[in-house]
């Protein structure tokens, strides 16, 4: 067997093991995973289908549209957005997989061509990228198959127009990923990468909301947008390849077999330019990564030693080094952004002198502040302890103080919670005009969530840590983190009544009970601190008998 096949072989045997779970634990937060996925692929489904439908009687009350149309110009907004998504999504992996991979140096020593594992790494590069896109895609497909006059035409053409776009723009991503290393260091690269990423996203995000679509509700607007969309042709695609693709995954859902197969044709194309691309950058990216290894090994060589402050000090350092180096702490700043402006520009659009309005906006506002807060600790504060991996170990040796080393994992990820959650509160107060009691109690809520729900997560993750997990995501999105989210979600929830007097008022008419909110307030600050501490106080008594990793 050649030296690529056994390569190929092994590593299909590394995923075998990977994928089979090795615990009742994982075993169930797997199922959990994929009965999620599952339901999220049946109501993807259920919704195009209802679509479908709806589609049907619109055109036949209005004769003068041409679904051709209307089908073409979805289907090049729907691929050029992905194309857009996928190119900032393959950036930043691209970045990993071409300079960061273990399994790439180790791939280097075998009697392989370095072209080969360029293509090998970019092949990676559009799978990881486009696996999510892949799965939202295939109820498409299959509704294409069902209900198009040629199944296999309609299903075949659909689903080559997606894999040419998701080719094209991983093969994209993967030659800018190039330039951007050949400009900075690789782990530098991947946080501009992920930041860049995050950026383009979040713009593409606040021109949507800049478009002001809620116009769309008027029905004499949306009959107006609908009846120019669907009765003037549409252009000529040219040399765009969105829109040919979009062309030909129109032809063969309406049964031409000419659509099918210049879809085929594309994908071909994008399969061509995937394998030249690589061959002809090999040179190019072997001297980066050689460039990139000198450079990491020079400077690790520099690093001189300093004395040590304290230990409070070096541990709280430690904390930073580590969430800042994190490739998703930018992505998630980003995120954060995107998130607080589109929410601000949403408060402009309300009507200023509906007081029950703003009373209810306001209390779903401090709920959406500690839902981002409990999703950022889900993340950042959760997998802490699980992020140690092997240096466990070492940390298990140190005389040092678990309960310590617990609080500085804490402040360093409580506090950019707390100001994001103030943060928050404050322009939300400013926007709606809160005062008085709502306006305190929606400052409390921030101060007390931002403060206790990073304890609780830190907290929980410390109690079930997974110190052989590959990455953080898996760690956050097992059982524990869930659980975690779960409750977190619930200590979010309850703010949302003892701020808005309508939404309390709403409560008690349901359940028939009076609700004081300054003692709904005072109870969820206690129980919220007490879960924190508890969770807390039960971690730093757990951590010094946890399993350790044994390699």
């Amino acid at each position: 067997m050649s030296a690529a096949r056994t390569a190929l072989a092994n590593s299909l045997k590394a995923l075998g093991r990977g994928l089979s779970p090795r615990s009742t634990w994982e075993a169930a937060g797997a199922l959990s995973v994929l009965a999620a996925t599952l339901a999220l692929v049946l109501a993807e489904y259920a919704g195009l289908a209802f679509l479908l439908r709806l589609a049907g009687r619109g055109f036949a009350e209005l004769p003068s549209l041409v679904p051709s149309y209307l089908l073409e110009r979805l289907l090049a907004g729907a691929l050029s957005g992905t194309a857009v998504l996928l190119l900032l999504g393959s950036l930043t992996t691209a970045v990993s997989t071409l300079f960061l991979s273990e399994e790439l140096l180790l791939r280097r020593t075998l009697p392989i061509p370095h072209a080969r594992l360029l293509v090998r790494q970019t092949a990676v590069t559009v799978a990881l990228a486009s696996g999510p896109a892949i799965l939202l895609a295939l109820p498409a497909v299959v509704l294409a198959a069902r209900h198009a006059p040629s199944g296999i035409v309609g299903a075949g053409a659909l689903a080559a127009a997606f894999l040419f776009v998701a080719l094209l723009a991983g093969t994209a991503g993967s030659a800018l990923a190039l330039g951007v290393v050949a400009l900075f260091p690789p782990k530098r690269a991947r946080l501009l990468a992920a930041f860049l990423s995050t950026a383009g996203l979040a713009a593409a995000l606040l021109g949507v909301r800049g478009a002001r679509p809620e116009r769309l509700l008027d029905p004499s607007a949306a009959l107006d947008l609908l009846l120019r969309l669907g009765t003037s042709p549409v252009e000529a695609p040219g040399a765009n390849p969105l829109a040919l693709a979009a062309r030909a995954a129109t032809g063969g859902l309406a049964g031409e077999t000419s659509g099918l197969l210049l879809s085929l044709a594309l994908l071909a194309s994008a399969l061509v330019l995937l394998v030249v691309l690589s061959t002809l950058l090999a040179p190019l990216h072997l001297r980066l990564l050689r460039r990139s290894r000198e450079e990491s090994a020079a400077t690790a060589g520099r690093r001189g030693r300093r004395l040590a402050v304290s230990e409070t000090a070096e541990l709280v350092r430690a904390e930073l080094r580590t969430l800042l180096r994190d490739v998703s702490t930018p992505a998630q700043l980003g995120t954060l952004a995107a998130v607080f402006v589109l929410d601000l520009v949403n408060l402009k659009v309300l009507p200023t002198g509906d007081t029950a309005s703003r009373d209810v906006v306001h209390g779903l506002q401090a709920g959406l502040g500690l839902f981002l807060v409990s999703a950022l600790s889900l993340r950042f504060a959760y997998p802490a302890v699980s992020t140690d991996g092997r240096a466990a170990l070492l940390l298990r040796t140190l005389p040092h103080s678990p309960v310590r080393h617990l609080l500085a994992r804490w402040a360093v990820r409580a506090v950019p919670a707390l100001l994001a959650a103030l943060l928050l509160a404050i322009a939300s107060a400013v926007v709606l005009g809160a005062t008085g009691f709502p306006l305190a109690a929606a400052l409390a809520a921030a101060v007390v969530g931002g403060l206790s729900i990073p304890g609780l997560q830190l907290g929980l993750g410390a109690l079930f840590p997974r110190y052989d997990a590959p990455n953080p995501i898996s760690v956050a999105l097992g059982p524990g983190g869930l659980f975690a989210m779960a409750l977190s979600t619930l200590l979010g929830v309850v703010p949302v009544l003892f701020v808005s007097e309508g939404l309390r008022s709403l409560l008690e008419a349901l359940l028939g009970v009076r609700l004081d909110a300054r003692l709904l307030l005072a109870g969820w600050c206690a129980v919220a601190a007490a879960l924190a501490v508890g969770a807390m106080s039960a971690a730093a008594g757990r951590l010094p008998k946890a399993d350790l990793p044994a390699s």
